[in-house]
């Protein structure tokens, strides 16, 4: 399971995600530059193109985002979709037929604002087709931004469909219309001071700050990690800097990773948030932290060559990284 989010703070916009799941898998900070050839399944190989940041498994040659940012600005993140995703089986004349390993790459390599997202996803037909013998299809939805806002696509038995996100947030399953008509059940929560309301002529005590959000969901499930992360995205208080934006970010995320032990799958292994991402939509920054290092690594993704036709791979540090001062 996941939960991705933009983090909207004045001038500045990071987003990003958390990737969790009960294994490690051979993720890497992967830049894939103007020149690398993308070969596509039912598309021409993509010759030229915009540059993309993020993570992605590359040990087959092809770099498989799990999430990514471009050099304008667009930004992805694919998240689980068990139980309600559902990609095409059959080829559609007419239509651009991608498969769901491919979207990513695809939108961030062609669109460079979320407009140009938009009528893309109008041409696609997202197809069931495996990678290979040993990674297989799954279902998945997407959360997809600018510097401006964010939108959702999930394919479902009813087809592709397109959602402006307002609330800047996404997690798993059900779709993302059931998300957000559940996010209405906490409309009372409030991050304000608590004032009383129960008895209003009576002196009841405050006993406590942060009233406001008694029945606030602390889950790890789905629907619990959607209202907990929305709720913190958009209450969200930071100073108008890079710095503290990058903070702030890291933070809201961290109401909602998963903590080895609290959260065991049927197999018998337990669910962890490998790695938090963060992509600065304006730089192309990319800032990540994984589960056994939660000091935040950084790429400057423009001081590298970007016009080259090779896979630029840095594997993320594994190792909790401590400052001492003494």
């Amino acid at each position: 399971m996941c939960t991705g989010i933009l983090y909207r703070n004045g001038a500045f916009s990071y987003f990003g995600r958390n990737l969790d799941l009960q294994y490690q898998l051979a993720n890497n900070v992967t830049v894939c530059p103007r020149n690398f050839v993308l070969n596509y399944h039912h598309l021409p190989p993509m010759k030229e193109h915009s540059a993309i940041v993020g993570m992605a498994i590359t040990g087959y040659g092809y770099p498989l985002f799990f999430d990514g940012v471009n050099e304008y600005g667009v930004a992805a993140a694919s998240l689980n979709f068990p139980g309600y995703g559902q990609y095409s089986t059959t080829l559609e004349e007419g239509k651009k037929n991608i498969t769901s390993f491919e979207i990513i790459p695809y939108l961030l390599c062609t669109c460079k604002n979320l407009d140009e997202v938009k009528a893309e996803l109008s041409q696609i037909n997202l197809v069931a087709d495996d990678f290979n013998e040993q990674i297989k299809s799954v279902p998945l939805h997407w959360i997809v931004a600018d510097h401006d806002g964010s939108i959702v696509f999930e394919q479902t038995p009813t087809g592709l469909h397109v959602y402006d996100n307002p609330l800047n947030t996404l997690a798993n399953a059900p779709d993302f219309p059931a998300q957000t008509v559940n996010f209405a059940n906490y409309m009372n929560l409030s991050a304000e001071y608590p004032v009383n309301r129960i008895a209003p002529k009576l002196n009841v005590p405050v006993y406590s700050s942060g009233m406001g959000t008694d029945g606030l969901p602390g889950g790890l499930d789905s629907m619990s990690r959607f209202v907990r992360a929305a709720f913190m995205n958009n209450n969200s208080h930071a100073e108008e800097t890079d710095e503290a934006t990058l903070t702030q970010f890291f933070h809201i995320l961290q109401t909602v990773q998963q903590i080895d032990g609290a959260n065991k799958e049927k197999d018998g292994f337990y669910e962890i948030t490998n790695y938090t991402s963060g992509f600065n939509l304006d730089t192309m920054d990319f800032y990540w932290t994984t589960y056994n290092n939660q000091q935040i690594q950084a790429l400057h993704t423009k001081a590298l060559d970007l016009d080259q036709s090779d896979l630029i791979v840095f594997p993320s540090q594994a190792r909790q990284g401590v400052s001492w001062i003494h």
